[in-house]
């Protein structure tokens, strides 16, 4: 808390509105479209790393979040205070850093996919350190928060190749993995539903922490997961298309898929808005990657045949 407390003496308006773009940026729509360009126009198997560490990253990031169920920074030490802008959107526990996990999925797999590149390795590096600043630079997690997340994210890093290499190895493991994975994030969604979750109110009687909320985000890492591992598995199966191809026909993909995701992020997001809270955040994330890694190079794939 200390270092939250020093940190919090330094802050100046300039700085608050640098470090809020920073860490709005790593969340916003530009890094996913980023990864389905990669995806559908320069290197398949590079976009599936980055795209099953975010997935799954989430899934574990969520399981450790509602399994130790620790408050902010601000609820623990009243000394702290927050930049409002963070504070608006710091709505769940503190442990471990969301931001941290998603930044640390979206670069450092980037880093170990370009290992060769040093120079791409270090900046993908410095900004994941600089994300986890500015966790703790607007007072939303503590050190312990930033460093835990980087910590499993590391390890969601590895297993996740070990297993991507795995799957290639032979024919049909990578039903093996579908059929694994699918299992493992419904116990995830089962525990994460039924236990029991601390109520504490503040003075005014509003609850510290909403249960519903974290669950939301449990189903919205759900459909991540859901969503990653039927879109893969299909695109092997039954598409299976090559990104070795013409400057024109990677500027038609790329066009023509972003405008129906901005679609899928509008438009079907508000009509999944219909469903209870919890399936409709599972569905439009699992409908949103599917689409990506299978339903939109189902389409070009035989369009461009």
């Amino acid at each position: 808390m200390e270092y939250l407390l020093w940190l919090q003496n330094i802050r100046s308006d300039v700085l608050n509105t640098v470090l809020m773009t920073v860490t709005d940026f790593i969340t916003s729509p530009v890094m996913y479209l980023a990864m389905a360009i990669l995806y559908w126009c320069f290197n398949k198997k590079a976009a599936y790393y980055i795209a099953m560490n975010i997935s799954f990253g989430s899934m574990v990031n969520q399981l450790l979040k509602n399994t130790f169920c620790v408050y902010r920074p601000w609820i623990k030490n009243p000394d702290i205070k927050p930049v409002p802008e963070a504070f608006e959107s710091a709505t769940g526990y503190s442990f471990p850093s969301g931001h941290t996990q998603i930044a640390s999925s979206e670069f450092l797999s980037v880093a170990v996919w370009q290992k060769k590149r040093k120079w791409l390795v270090g900046v993908c590096i410095a900004i994941t350190l600089l994300v986890m600043f500015t966790r703790n630079y607007l007072g939303v997690h503590t050190l312990q928060d930033v460093l835990a997340s980087l910590a499993v994210s590391v390890v969601v890093l590895f297993v996740t190749k070990k297993i991507l290499d795995w799957a290639d190895g032979k024919k049909n493991r990578d039903l093996v993995v579908f059929f694994v994975g699918m299992a493992v994030c419904t116990a995830f969604l089962i525990f994460t539903t039924v236990k029991p979750y601390p109520k504490d109110f503040t003075p005014d009687g509003k609850l510290l922490v909403d249960p519903k909320e974290m669950i939301t985000d449990c189903y919205a890492a759900a459909g991540c997961v859901y969503g990653f591992l039927i879109g893969w598995i299909c695109e092997r199966r039954f598409v299976n298309f090559r990104t070795d191809v013409s400057k024109k026909s990677k500027i038609i993909r790329s066009v023509v898929g972003s405008v129906i995701l901005l679609i899928i992020a509008t438009v079907v997001k508000d009509a999944l808005e219909g469903l209870h809270m919890w399936w409709g955040e599972l569905a439009f994330f699992a409908v949103a990657f599917i689409y990506i890694l299978f339903l939109f190079p189902l389409i070009f794939n035989r369009l461009e045949k």
